[in-house]
């Protein structure tokens, strides 16, 4: 009697739960439209692994799309992998649902590029990067301000508040770290800031540019991007351009390398040409000299490999830091540390195939720093070092530094900059006041503001750098090293306006150690050094040695 009454029982409960099923998925393919027919298709090929691809609803409107690189074909990898939204939908409302237009900004990227199936890992280093926290900066902006009494602490420029010097981060610096949005289609430019994963690797091409200037110009009520056939490219394509926006500021790095240097003056005082260049800001730079390797054709990412430039997932306080790549790594007369595809970490090999550089009997030149392969090098005899530009294709020698340079120990203490470095970007006298009728933007809030800080700029110098002393840990000691730096800071500082604030004028003369990135051959003079008062220290002017009394 039980198991009969049990068995009745269990009967009506799995009738129950087939309908409840049944109904679901009636619901569900009755509301989002879903193509049983698209869903099946090709299924008799056994291309298991593609089904969900070729049945994307995606395809009805945006099937014809070309222009992607290799690996992000949407017949390999579909649209959803990046763009997500409902696959299943025919309607293009609910196929919308959950899509995102522009993906890879940090906001999604763990959910986009850092899925599982994708880049897992990389989206959380990229958080902990010094592009995307400018802790550095911070810390020295609020030492400047007397908020904090060193340079020193871990900060998130996301997460800063609203006292002086957080409000002059707002107001000037806070658009250039990584968490900075990308909205509005488009490729990277000098005025690009930010943008997640699309900073490095988003490339237009020239029918993609094209299609979206004309798209654009129709200036529709709402725009539909079924019209667009050409879509960019996400790739390890980096060209020095990616950098540009970003780096031509402060430290001037990527201009720098280039040769150009900062003016003051206007569009009106200068013929544009071989001398004079204008910047999509409006800036004015002139043509100094450009570094060797940029003569040559190497670009940023010939050098900056990815466990710098993505960081290694470590959160670090300063550039200096995160840096890994040193000119000693390529430039030695020692025996060079080698490893082997075999010996590569994942990134390190994936890296290696995508670019043609995996031959499994190559030597790679290991990063001392970080223990991680230098990808598009290769080494012979353990001696003989070249490297291949991942732009130009060219093979270049690594040649070995001069005697002078290793051998001497008078001077063993300086670094290949201090003496390499052909000039540096300066500027002295800047003044920086809080206006409160002057209108502003917040660049994290992205609102205008009723009141703002002003930089009034002093003068631009493109000089060799000042000399000084920096100790770095090797090894757990310090040793001291003779490197080059830029005057950070020299300017008065007027916090007078700012609310809440004592009235209080600042004045500062602060050096920040600055690789210039503009490296020559030759090397400066030993009067440069030894009997330059710009090289001590001590500012423009004549030093002259006296003796008085037969004391010097």
């Amino acid at each position: 009697m039980f198991s009969k009454i049990t068995h009745n029982l269990l009967e009506k409960i799995a009738i129950w739960v087939l309908l409840s099923l049944a109904f679901i998925f009636a619901v569900y393919f009755f509301v989002f439209e879903v193509d049983w027919v698209e869903l099946y298709k090709n299924k008799s090929d056994g291309d298991f692994k593609n089904i969900s691809v070729i049945s994307e609803s995606c395809n009805k409107c945006h099937g014809k799309v070309n222009g992607f690189s290799k690996f992000h074909n949407p017949k390999k990898i579909g649209c959803s992998s990046c763009h997500l939204g409902n696959t299943l939908a025919k309607n293009k409302e609910q196929a919308h649902l959950g899509m995102v237009l522009i993906p890879g900004n940090a906001s999604d990227a763990k959910q986009t590029c850092g899925q599982p199936n994708c880049h897992p890992g990389i989206p959380e280093r990229i958080d902990s990067s010094l592009m995307s926290t400018m802790s550095g900066i911070i810390s020295v902006n609020k030492f400047a301000f007397e908020e904090i009494d060193s340079p020193a602490g871990k900060f998130h420029i996301e997460e800063i508040g609203k006292s002086a010097s957080e409000s002059h981060l707002r107001n000037l610096c806070a658009s250039c770290h990584l968490g900075n949005e990308k909205v509005n289609f488009g490729p990277i430019t000098e005025l690009s800031r930010g943008g997640g994963c699309n900073a490095c690797h988003l490339n237009y091409n020239k029918k993609a540019l094209a299609e979206l200037i004309d798209y654009d110009s129709l200036k529709i009520a709402r725009p539909d991007s079924a019209l667009l056939k050409f879509h960019p490219s996400l790739s390890l394509n980096i060209s020095n351009n990616h950098c540009f926006g970003c780096h031509s500021r402060s430290g001037r790095i990527s201009t720098g390398y280039e040769g150009w240097h900062e003016t003051g003056l206007e569009k009106k005082d200068v013929k544009l040409g071989e001398k004079y260049r204008l910047l999509d800001d409006g800036r004015i730079f002139e043509m100094i000299q450009p570094d060797v390797h940029h003569i040559a054709g190497l670009v940023c990412i010939d050098c900056h490999i990815a466990y710098e430039i993505m960081s290694d997932g470590k959160f670090y306080e300063h550039k200096e830091e995160q840096i890994l790549i040193q000119c000693e790594d390529c430039h030695s007369n020692k025996k060079f540390s080698t490893m082997t595809l075999d010996e590569f970490d994942f990134e390190s090999r994936k890296i290696a195939e995508i670019r043609g550089l995996d031959n499994e009997n190559r030597k790679f030149i290991k990063v001392k720093k970080s223990q991680t392969p230098l990808v598009n090098t290769f080494v012979k005899n353990r001696r003989s070092a070249k490297l291949i530009g991942k732009v130009t294709g060219k093979t270049y020698n690594l040649n070995p530094p001069r005697f002078e340079c290793t051998q001497s120990k008078a001077h063993s203490n300086l670094s290949c900059n201090s003496c390499h470095t052909a000039w540096a970007p300066q500027c002295v006298g800047c003044h920086t006041t809080y206006e409160k009728n002057t209108k502003g933007f917040n660049l994290l809030d992205e609102k205008d503001t009723d009141s703002s800080w002003v930089e009034y700029h002093g003068e631009f110098f493109a000089e060799l750098p000042t000399l000084g002393v920096k100790e770095d840990k090797e090894n757990g000691s310090i040793k001291k090293v003779i490197d080059t730096f830029i005057p950070g800071m020299i300017m008065t500082l007027d916090k007078s306006n700012y609310k809440n604030e004592k009235p209080e004028i600042i004045f500062k003369r602060l050096f920040a150690p600055s690789v210039a990135h503009t490296i020559r051959k030759e090397s400066r003079s030993c009067k440069s050094c030894h009997n330059e008062p710009l090289a001590l220290g001590y500012g423009r002017g004549k030093l002259v040695y006296e003796i008085r009394n037969n004391i010097g």
